[in-house]
């Protein structure tokens, strides 16, 4: 119930956000046409808005039937439309004609009724919602949330949380345009549709739309988010539940006991065949939820491996839950490789629909959940670190269970993974989540394949590309030889990406062959390193921690890049 308040009050703040404070005159302006006084306008936009974005949601998130659409598309179709509509209300006599020529205007009179039979009045706020719902879809980080977290393990909650932060959103949108209809009523000058008032709400709508088209949109969006006091993103993501769990981390066993659920909807299992929580009962489990390129799980992973080396003969179990956040994370032949690669020995299997990871009410990689021999959860532990301690608790319930472990020393010699606060933040490159970019034309915008001009004067933690490449929503694909280059604060550079075929990329290191400097990742040979099956590469590997390094990639045809990520 909390989420779901939560979902609504972050609608209602969402007119707080850089990127809707940018439109909220197109809001206004479509509120009110020829007829300033008439209600219905503000209810149609409003309206129309919140059935584009809960479609836009359903069709490109919580389905699979446009998964390959460039994410771009949208954007040109949006920003279009609404560039549409200033030249047609710039040009009325153009407007009407088109209308009668397409049959609009008689298909949606009928469509709205026989109330809705004053001409041409209500193509223009229904168009207009229907253009901005894709738009306002990467306004809340709840928003954000409630897809990358909920929808993929519960599809219904996540819908249901949608459609309430929706109205949310649309109840404030449409008291913003009725009261700025009632005071631009007051106006008289407003009323004329070829006066000068109504001419430059539709030069607003054309600049409006080509910001949004080019991607300038954000770069609006970023300049209201650090130079006034909207920072909404900060507000909007206290509403975001931290776990649906009452961990004390005070305490070795930080949970209240609870039966541990049974799996569900495993698709394979590498290293052992298929295992039940029934069938374990008896023994001490270890389920851990990972994927195989997250660098904060290939962290993990080497200590609960000397966990299971160590306590396997004493009654220890692990069961790693693989659920994937990228698509080429669902194949198995790729999971086996990755499983091969960190030389992991445990039972792991493929929750590729997120069943188990619904059952468990997870909500990120990597989290473990430890499970006494009785069957219930006892310790949880999201993220990182914490080794001594897990394994402390390991060992205290094989002692419950009979298990003598005297003898046996602890296999873990830290508690914290090694991360600086000045450190490079994960980076994504897809379209769909890209952040830090710092180059030319933005990525945001841009068509499917284009050519970019790479920065050469980056500020910290920014990203750039140069010559052609495609950008998609989870990845980049370079379309001929392409570089890209990363002023990065870090002690190791990892780097996820593949190609169909064997393919070498060269590294340089402020200016610098890689190999020539004493920074070269594990992966690098001859200052490259060769891509072939998607999974996580060793780009570098500093002798400390150094800020404001250089990296720059050259890349061949074809090769994909989906995230950067980093240690210290």
């Amino acid at each position: 119930m909390l989420l779901f308040l939560g979902a609504f009050i972050a609608g209602v703040l969402t007119v707080l956000a850089p990127c809707v404070l940018a439109l909220l005159p197109v809001i206004v302006g479509g509120s009110f046409g020829g007829d300033v006084k008439d209600k219905k306008r503000p209810v149609i936009i409003a309206a129309s808005l919140a059935v584009s974005l809960i479609v836009f949601t359903l069709l490109l998130k919580a389905t699979s039937l446009l998964v390959d659409l460039n994410p771009s598309t949208i954007t040109y179709v949006s920003g279009g439309i609404i560039v549409a509509l200033g030249v047609l209300t710039l040009f009325p006599n153009v407007y009407a004609t088109v209308l009668a020529k397409l049959g609009i205007e008689h298909r949606a009179q009928s469509a709205l009724g026989k109330s809705f039979q004053n001409k041409n009045q209500y193509i223009g706020p229904i168009v207009t919602g229907a253009a901005l719902g894709p738009v306002f879809s990467s306004c809340s980080p709840v928003y954000a949330y409630i897809l990358a977290t909920i929808l993929p393990s519960n599809f219904t909650q996540a819908i249901a949380l949608i459609v309430v932060y929706v109205i949310g959103l649309s109840l404030v949108l449409l008291l913003i345009g009725y009261y700025g209809q009632r005071f631009i009523s007051k106006i008289k000058f407003a009323s004329n549709p070829k006066g000068w008032f109504q001419r430059a709400i539709a030069i607003l709508f054309i600049v409006t739309g080509l910001l949004i088209m080019t991607g300038y949109d954000k770069r609006v969006q970023t300049w209201v988010s650090q130079h006034t006091p909207f920072n909404f993103d900060k507000l909007s993501s206290k509403l975001i539940p931290k776990s649906e769990r009452n961990i004390d981390e005070t305490k070795l066993f930080n949970v209240e006991p609870y039966p541990a659920p049974e799996y569900k909807g495993l698709t394979e299992w590498i290293n052992s065949k298929p295992l039940t929580q029934q069938e374990l009962k008896g023994k001490v489990v270890l389920v851990d939820f990972w994927t195989y390129s997250c660098i904060n799980c290939i962290r993990n992973n080497p200590y609960i491996e000397k966990w299971y080396e160590t306590y396997k003969d004493q009654g220890f179990v692990v069961v790693g839950m693989h659920a994937p956040e990228f698509a080429f994370e669902k194949n198995v032949d790729n999971v086996k490789k990755g499983v091969q690669d960190q030389k992991l020995t445990y039972p792991v299997a493929l929750d590729n629909d997120f069943d188990t990871w619904n059952a468990y009410k997870n909500q990120s990689w990597p989290t473990s959940y430890l499970i006494d021999a009785r069957g219930n959860v006892r310790r949880v532990h999201e993220g990182e670190g914490k080794y001594t301690e897990t394994e402390q608790a390991i060992r205290q319930l094989l002692q419950e269970n009979g298990s003598n472990i005297n003898m046996i020393n602890a296999a873990s010699t830290t508690d914290n993974a090694p991360i600086t606060e000045a450190q490079t933040a994960e980076t994504y490159l897809g379209g769909s989540r890209a952040g830090n970019y710092g180059g030319s034309p933005p990525l945001v915008g841009t068509p499917a394949i284009r050519d970019f001009s790479m920065n050469e004067n980056l500020k910290s933690n920014q990203w750039s590309i140069g010559g052609k490449w495609e950008v998609m929503g989870e990845k980049i694909v370079a379309r001929g030889s392409s570089t890209l280059n990363f002023k990065v604060s870090a002690k190791d550079v990892y780097l996820v990406g593949g190609s169909r075929q064997p393919q070498a990329i060269k590294v340089s290191l402020d200016g610098k062959p890689i190999s020539e400097t004493n920074a070269a990742g594990a992966d690098i040979r001859n200052s490259s390193f060769t891509v072939s099956e998607s999974k996580l590469y060793r780009v570098t590997s500093f002798p400390q921690f150094t800020k404001d390094a250089v990296v720059k990639l050259n890349v061949p045809d074809g090769v994909e890049l989906n995230v950067f990520t980093f240690g210290s």
